[in-house]
């Protein structure tokens, strides 16, 4: 609730879009941290939370890129993680909705000794890391992890799209400098 003077104008001047998502964005890191971090990292990016009731949480995202079964296979044996294949009268949340083989979502899985979750999409795959801890919130500690499983992930580069999520939830460097 504003506070009004005698005048009727409010005591603050009201902030405008732009600093309120500005507010939002860098609401539990800096501007330096993320610059810092993304210094850090070659593939990964931040990725700030939709909020509200749409229940994500702030990741750090990397987004590749599926043309043909031939690249799924590519991709999974990379990451060395089996491709399971379901039948098509299985619930359509936990299939990838494509033209290649029915296969069920990744989900939470362990790469180079790394937490992550995978979900599929008709023409990527989306790796995520988050805090162990607390699953919303991305830290150093989070970083680090990205950090160890970028190695594993270089022979993808010419798979990955840059940014993974095309929107100004996500944190790209060139914006900023």
């Amino acid at each position: 609730m504003w506070k009004w003077r005698k005048n009727k104008q409010p005591l603050h001047k009201p902030l405008s879009e732009q600093q309120l998502w500005e507010r939002y964005f860098f609401e539990r890191h800096s501007l330096d941290t993320l610059l810092e971090w993304s210094k850090r990292l070659k593939y990964f990016r931040y990725c700030r939370a939709y909020g509200g009731h749409v229940g994500d949480g702030d990741c750090l995202l990397i987004a590749i890129g599926i043309q043909s079964e031939q690249e799924l296979h590519e991709i999974f044996e990379q990451l060395e993680l089996p491709i399971v294949l379901i039948s098509s009268d299985s619930s359509p949340s936990a299939t990838a909705k494509w033209n290649y083989p029915p296969i069920e979502h990744p989900k939470h899985v362990i790469i180079a000794g790394v937490k992550a979750f995978i979900w599929m999409y008709p023409d990527r795959m989306k790796l995520s890391i988050t805090n162990l801890e607390h699953p919303v919130e991305v830290t150093a500690t989070s970083v680090v992890a990205a950090e160890q499983l970028e190695p594993y992930l270089a022979p993808l580069t010419h798979l990955m799209i840059d940014p993974p999520q095309d929107d100004r939830y996500c944190f790209m460097p060139k914006d900023w400098q």
